[in-house]
C-alpha cells in the first residue's frame, strides 16, 4: 500500500513555501526540500512544529507527530550566527557564477577565465573559521567555477 502524501507549509526567513512529501520522509529530508527552494543550506535551518524543535535530522515526519497540512516555521539555527559572515560571501560568489552562467554563449573564453579566476581567488580568502560547513560550501563552490572555466575553454 503506497503512502498518503504530507502537504507541508514553511514559513519564515521572508519564505511561504508548500510542499508535499512522505510520512516516512525525515527531517533532514524536509531540510533538503527546504534548501531547494531557498538559499539556506540546510546545516543553517531549524524547524518548528506545534511549539516543538524539530532538531534530529534522522526522525521521521510520522515519527515527529507531523500531520497532512502542518504548518513548520523556519528559523536559523546557532550555526548560522558563528557562519553568516563567510555564508554571505560564499552565497553572493555563488550568484556570480550563476549570472556568468548564463551568459557563456555570449562572452569571450578569456573574459569568462578571468572572471572564474578573480571569483576563485575571492573563494580562496574566505575565512571558514574552522567549519566544515563552510568549507564544503567554499570547495563545491571553487569546483563549479573551475567546471564552468574548462566548459567554455573547451567549447572555443
Amino acid at each position: 500500500m503506497e503512502e498518503e502524501s504530507l502537504t507541508l507549509r514553511v514559513v519564515g526567513l521572508g519564505h511561504k513555501l508548500t510542499f508535499k512529501l512522505r510520512p516516512s520522509a525525515t527531517i533532514g529530508d524536509t531540510k533538503a526540500e527546504i534548501e531547494a527552494h531557498t538559499s539556506l543550506p540546510r546545516e543553517y535551518t531549524r524547524l518548528i512544529a506545534r511549539g516543538k524543535k524539530l532538531d534530529e535530522d534522522g526522525v521521521t515526519l510520522a515519527e515527529a507527530g507531523i500531520v497532512d497540512r502542518t504548518s513548520l516555521m523556519l528559523l536559523k539555527n546557532k550555526l548560522y550566527a558563528t557562519d553568516q559572515e563567510g555564508l554571505t560571501k560564499i552565497l553572493e560568489l555563488t550568484k556570480e557564477l550563476d549570472d556568468l552562467t548564463e551568459k557563456m554563449d555570449t562572452t569571450p573564453a578569456a573574459l569568462i577565465h578571468e572572471t572564474v579566476t578573480q571569483i576563485c581567488c575571492k573563494l580562496d580568502g574566505i575565512d571558514t573559521h574552522g567549519s566544515s560547513t563552510l568549507r564544503s560550501m567554499r570547495k563545491r563552490a571553487i569546483e563549479r567555477a573551475e567546471a564552468l572555466d574548462k566548459s567554455k575553454g573547451s567549447a572555443s
